[in-house]
């Protein structure tokens, strides 16, 4: 896993993906605090009634980390999600920095619309969330991919730093319904994303892309003590990918080296691309899985969820005579989560396996292999004015190509430490303060790369690569403010910022390797609404 700087409106967690937006465990959704209930809460009354518990959900860090438990599986949603819990968010973030992956923007530039609540209607639960996105990257190199499938072997790429334009829209909904006098449970996921991806110079890519996800499960439940159930999985999508110039000198030899179109195929030296640079992708995936949630006064709140999808990749060039196959990936996902909560305190642990294999066509044979394995432990514990949290990550990533014998394989360790404090005034207004710090360790980094053609990707990509996961790395984010109580609802403003630096980096000498930079910053302002 990639270790840069991630962080977002709400906090940042650094074991997550660059771009990914994740929750402040130790801050709940707001940073401040209010008395605690038991996570089932129903609107009633007057809209003055309405909105005290869906403020205390967003002020509350350990009910919040239950609220986002209950997004893993549509089992969980009846008894960890409240009814009426409705938010919608305007942000714009951006980042700079050149302590980022090889193939990441040195800058970009984020606005995200997003909105999400959960209604009951009769033993109906229904929770949905949409998101759009409109991003500006700048500096992107040798990826002419979405942001989507980073662990796939086959795509085009260039030395040439380009800026991209990513246009991204996704819809999620969860339902939960008990049949046979509330013994029968019955949840139905799905989740649909589409998205479109384009540079503004060349080598001028273009990438159209959707996936659409389902999942349902049914099993027993117990009332409101217990539910459990076993789920399956099935999703598909397509990608279609181009690559073209405005200037029409740059497409078609090697004259211009640093705009040279290659066609990646595995973890090794490309070969360049001078025609038909396009292909489309199909995707398929199924798996299984279970979820389960035990609840009572004593022992608190116990929810587990673990499911296993394969996911398999189908790259193939359409002509008029047809379609010619040029690569398979099978990328398989073994994951796991557990949560216990009694009332101010909760623990989660998340596990994460990634498996890929793909099936070289030219050599009928497997060449490329890629593996990672994370494992995160978060506490949160809910005060009278302040929040305190902690996160402890374990990541490992492994690449490797069997033609050439280039591998690349590196571990981290993460600390995270959290804390949040709040303030409301008579008026029911809400002041609010969190800051994060964190420390990532390297842990037994190595690579070998063959001496046999040696370019641009190895020494930009690979070997750059290399110097960025031996790096360790520490930082922080401090956030600050304020919610304006309104009759119904509440209207607030947030902003962050967020910085970390690279230190104890790699002596290996790599001679023609490309380094990556020694820090990367963050800032965010942030609209939200609660009603």
């Amino acid at each position: 896993m990639k270790r840069i700087l991630f962080f977002i409106s709400a906090g940042f967690s650094p074991v997550v993906p660059a771009q990914a937006q994740q929750v402040n465990p130790a801050m709940g959704q707001l940073g401040f605090y209010q008395q605690p209930e038991m996570p089932v809460v129903k609107k009633q009354g007057s809209p003055r009634n309405m909105e005290i518990p869906n403020m205390r959900l967003a002020s509350d860090s350990t009910r919040y980390l239950l609220y986002e438990a209950a997004k893993l599986s549509p089992t969980l949603i009846h008894l960890l999600m409240p009814s009426g819990f409705n938010t919608v968010k305007i942000d714009y973030g951006a980042h700079r920095g050149k302590f980022a992956a090889a193939q990441d923007p040195t800058a970009d530039r984020t606005f995200t619309f997003s909105t999400e609540g959960k209604t009951t209607l009769g033993k109906t639960d229904l929770w949905g969330a949409f998101n759009y996105q409109r991003i500006v990257e700048d500096s992107t190199r040798f990826r002419h991919q979405t942001r989507n499938n980073p662990t796939a072997p086959y795509y085009f790429g260039s030395p040439a730093a380009v800026s991209y334009h990513r246009t991204l829209y996704q819809a999620k909904v969860g339902l939960s319904h008990t049949f046979l006098n509330n013994h029968l449970p019955l949840g139905v996921g799905a989740d649909y994303r589409i998205g479109n991806h384009f540079s503004v110079n060349d080598p001028r890519g273009a990438i159209n892309d959707y996936q659409f996800t389902m999942n349902a499960g049914t099993g027993y439940s117990l009332g409101n003590k217990f539910r459990g159930t076993v789920d399956g999985y099935y999703g598909y999508g397509a990608e279609v990918v181009n690559v073209a110039y405005k200037n029409v000198n740059y497409g078609d030899n090697t004259v211009y080296p640093d705009y040279v179109t290659y066609l990646i195929n595995g973890y090794a030296e490309p070969n360049p691309k001078l025609s038909n640079r396009n292909y489309r992708t199909r995707f398929r995936s199924s798996g299984a899985g279970f979820s389960l949630i035990y609840r009572n006064k004593t022992s608190g709140i116990f929810a587990a969820t673990a499911k296993r999808i394969k996911e398999k990749q189908f790259y193939y060039y359409r002509s008029d005579g047809g379609f010619d196959t040029l690569s398979n990936y099978t990328l398989t996902a073994t994951k796991a989560n557990l949560l216990w909560s009694r009332r101010r305190f909760a623990v989660s642990f998340a596990y994460e396996a990634l498996k890929g294999e793909d099936l070289h066509e030219t050599y009928n044979a497997n060449n490329y292999q890629y593996r990672s394995k994370s494992y995160t432990l978060r506490a949160v514990y809910t005060g009278r004015r302040m929040n305190y949290g902690v996160l402890l990550n374990n990541n490992s990533e492994e690449r490797m190509d069997g033609i050439t014998g280039n591998h690349m394989q590196y571990g981290h360790i993460t600390v995270q430490p959290n804390i949040g404090w709040n303030y409301t005034t008579k008026n029911k207004d809400h002041w609010g303060a969190d800051l994060a710090l964190h420390y990532t360790g390297s842990v037994h980094p190595t690579l070998y790369t063959t001496s046999v053609n040696v370019n641009y990707f190895t020494h930009q990509v690979i070997q750059y690569d290399y110097y960025l996961n031996a790096a360790s790395s520490a930082g922080g984010t401090f956030s600050l403010q304020y919610n304006k109580h309104f009759k119904g609802f509440y209207a607030g403003l947030k902003g962050t910022i967020a910085y970390t630096e690279a230190f104890d980096e790699s002596k290996q000498l790599l001679e023609g390797a490309m380094k990556p930079g020694k820090d990367r910053a963050y800032g965010n302002i942030s609209l939200q609404f609660y009603f």
